[in-house]
């Protein structure tokens, strides 16, 4: 009767529910947009209840597809670093503030001065940032004291609690966005905490993903049609699990997941730091494994922009149109910071650029360079990554690609580039958690292997010329940024 995990994706704009099979098969999805948030006090707060509700639902919806009982657990990919204040009735005593939420800025660099931010980075491999959940504990009790909560809970710990699991309970990986775990031990760091002010009895407990977490309730069961009992199986952070559904398990594989930004995720078996601040490190879902993040802030806004600017109904257009260019794109150039430079500079001031551009340059010729732009910016991410993880391979999840746009991010990383039909890695990635706990796999790296093969197209770079185009590449950001580029 047990044909399914039942997989959630708890993201920022959408929320997600699925059934999937032991062969990796979605039989079947709903999906909602999430609570918007509230932006007119100066951040990004939600109703952490209204989100649950939404997440009761899209299970309900998902649920009606299949008869009682089939259902082997329940288990999810989520948005990291959101913060849900807590109260001592285990309920939410205050918005939720979203990873977006910057108001902690000032706050977490004030704790993290005594320090500096080179140590503070080889305990969390984190630079200190506005992102990560400390940030907004301290501007929590510093800015608005009568909402201080009891505890503070990850978002996805806030879901699994209003499912009915052991309190409040996080895994590895998602604890590892809130720049207050140890990374080599994976459990809450006392000096972060002791410099912050905060007790680890505010925070839930960590245990490994793919572990159990409890069962769902029946106050949840009569919510969901989930029958009461039913196991709740740690998940993990969404690029974690991304990286995972794309079978990037361990060094010299890399995942590129796509939307709006893109991130690199580079498995190694060691957690590591950049004292240059050029990405960060967060704990896998892979036991014994850590990954590198570099993220690219506008890899497919620059694909709608250019869109937009030629008047293509969309990316199927746009690579119809770049494989009418038959010379050479390099003299074309297109810097990819429509939303400033995410890594390795992180430079939120820089602004993007399209030079090269003379009387004979076409339409299509802006296309191809705008295709090679978003490609070369993902090679500097990953060589800035190369002293400490090679990447041999690399696999893109997230986003539709089409042969040409496949093709040109490989000549640019300069990397053998898997292309799967699946877009929803997170997801997938969460059920192998799942069904790995649930004893379908011996590992959760035999899962993933078994699963994310299938139906994936291996290109290799065959562009002679792409070595060319990334030196005049890197001299034009280093020319846009009057510095010298970081590599």
């Amino acid at each position: 009767m047990i044909e399914h995990v039942c997989s959630l994706d708890l993201g920022t704009t959408h929320i997600k529910a699925a059934l999937v099979d032991a062969e990796g098969t979605i039989t079947a999805m709903h999906r909602l947009d999430a609570p918007p948030c509230i932006t007119d006090t100066g951040g990004f707060e939600f109703d952490a209840d209204e989100y649950v509700d939404r997440v009761r639902t899209c299970i309900a919806h998902v649920l009606e597809r299949v008869p009682r009982g089939s259902v082997a657990a329940v288990t999810s990919s989520s948005q990291r670093a959101t913060v849900v204040p807590v109260g001592r009735d285990g309920l939410a005593s205050a918005p939720a503030l979203s990873w977006q939420d910057g108001r902690g800025e000032r706050a977490i660099a004030r704790v993290v001065e005594p320090i500096g931010a080179r140590r503070y980075a080889e305990i969390t491999g984190l630079p200190p940032s506005a992102l990560w959940t400390l940030a907004k504990v301290l501007w929590l009790r510093e800015a608005a004291p009568r909402r201080a909560a009891a505890r503070f809970a990850l978002l996805n710990d806030y879901v699994l609690a209003r499912l009915g699991s052991d309190g409040l309970v996080t895994d590895s990986s998602n604890a590892s966005l809130t720049g207050m775990l140890d990374l080599s031990s994976l459990r809450w760091s006392a000096e972060v905490l002791g410099l912050a002010g905060v007790e680890a009895e505010q925070l839930p407990e960590v245990r490994p993903p793919a572990s159990r977490a409890g069962v769902v309730s029946r106050e949840a069961s009569e919510a969901t049609g989930l029958p009461a009992g039913t196991p709740l199986v740690l998940g993990g952070g969404d690029q974690q699990c991304a990286a995972l559904g794309a079978g990037a398990c361990d060094p010299g594989d890399a995942a590129l997941c796509v939307g709006t930004a893109a991130v690199a995720s580079c498995p190694t078996d060691a957690p590591t730091f950049d004292d240059r601040g050029r990405w960060f490190c967060t704990a896998h879902v892979v036991p014994g494994r850590w990954v590198l993040e570099g993220i690219h802030n506008a890899f497919g806004s620059s694909i709608g922009w250019v869109c937009d600017l030629l008047g293509l109904a969309g990316p199927a257009e746009l690579e119809s149109l770049a494989a009418r260019d038959d010379g050479p794109s390099g003299d074309v150039v297109f810097l990819p910071f429509l939303a400033g430079i995410g890594s390795p500079d992180f430079d939120a001031s820089a602004a993007g650029a399209l030079t090269g551009l003379r009387l004979p340059v076409t339409r299509a010729r802006v296309a191809r360079a705008v295709l090679e732009g978003v490609g070369l910016e993902v090679r500097r991410i990953l060589d800035s990554m190369a002293e400490r993880v090679s990447t041999r391979r690399l696999r893109i999840v997230g986003g539709a690609s089409g042969t040409l746009a496949s093709q040109v991010l490989a000549d640019m990383t300069g990397r053998s580039l898997g292309v799967s039909p699946v877009a929803e890695a997170s997801l997938l990635g969460a059920a192998v958690l799942a069904w790995t706990e649930a004893g379908r796999f011996e590992s959760v790296r035999a899962g993933a292997a078994r699963w994310t093969g299938r139906e994936t197209t291996w290109l290799e770079p065959r562009d002679a010329a792409a070595g060319e185009k990334l030196e005049r590449y890197r001299r034009m950001v280093g020319s846009l940024r009057n510095t010298e580029v970081a590599t």
